[in-house]
């Protein structure tokens, strides 16, 4: 694990709504004096009810993360390339589809519709628990099965996170002599962080947003009402956040 993991996920945790609610209630418990029981309790409420509210909550989403794109069918891709963390390994080492798979479903079917011509899946183990486990090779194995060419489907399997998929999607791109224009696909979320590592990295792609998972529902008064699960909600828009100005000012004052 680099710094930079290890930073990103020490933010990630003081910062995380729900994290700060339990820190804060535990200090009251500690501490013995009447006033600062009170304040930190009176903390607990203010950032339940900012935190935990599903209106401020979609509000950021919209604001942070890309907005849906229409392509021109004009133009073909030479590549999609999805970076990794949308298959997992279950207690067996057999791979499954979690939560962020809407990659998956985009990927097979901007293919399909000739929109891209390779498909380039980032993806080693992030899941250090299961070194057997390379998500890269598992789904272009999924891919084949849905009929796509083996020759269309390239693997990067080295990566750990979305800097390695930047590094060596450069690289292997670079020896396979695909040339650009490229397709990022990925969550709405990640693309801000994602597009600017690869963009760093040398690769200048156009993003696709998909898996949408807060920041398109129409308003309505109670969304206005907290909801003590709204405080995990803001997990992956913290970690992308800080992790797009971590990467933003790290690699700018490297070069």
């Amino acid at each position: 694990m680099g710094i930079h993991q290890i930073v990103s996920g020490v933010l990630s945790f003081f910062l995380s709504p729900f994290n700060c609610i339990v820190i804060v209630v535990l200090a009251a418990f500690i501490f013995r004096s009447a006033r600062v029981k009170k304040n930190c309790l009176l903390a607990a409420l203010v950032i339940f009810v900012l935190f935990g509210n599903p209106w401020l909550l979609n509000w950021y989403a919209g604001k942070w993360q890309a907005a849906p794109k229409e392509l021109d069918r004009s133009v073909v891709y030479s590549c999609g390339i999805v970076p990794g963390g949308f298959a997992s390994p279950d207690a067996n080492g057999n791979g499954y589809f979690n939560a962020t798979a809407d990659r998956f479903i985009a990927v097979e079917e901007l293919f399909e519709r000739g929109i891209i011509s390779h498909i380039l899946i980032c993806g080693g183990n992030g899941k250090t628990n299961d070194e057997s486990f390379r998500e890269g090779a598992w789904v272009k194995k999924q891919l084949v099965i849905l009929g796509i060419p083996d020759s269309a489907v390239v693997v990067e399997d080295r990566s750990n996170d979305t800097f390695d998929n930047a590094l060596y999607a450069k690289e292997i791109l670079d020896s396979i002599h695909l040339l650009p224009p490229y397709l990022l696909i990925t969550s709405a979320h990640h693309v801000p962080r994602a597009s600017l590592l690869f963009r760093q990295a040398g690769l200048p792609v156009v993003a696709f947003p998909c898996n949408y998972i807060n920041g398109r529902s129409p308003f309505s008064w109670t969304s206005v009402i907290p909801r003590p699960s709204v405080l995990l909600d803001w997990e992956p828009y913290i970690k992308e956040t800080l992790g797009y100005w971590y990467y933003y000012y790290f690699n700018r004052n490297k070069k």
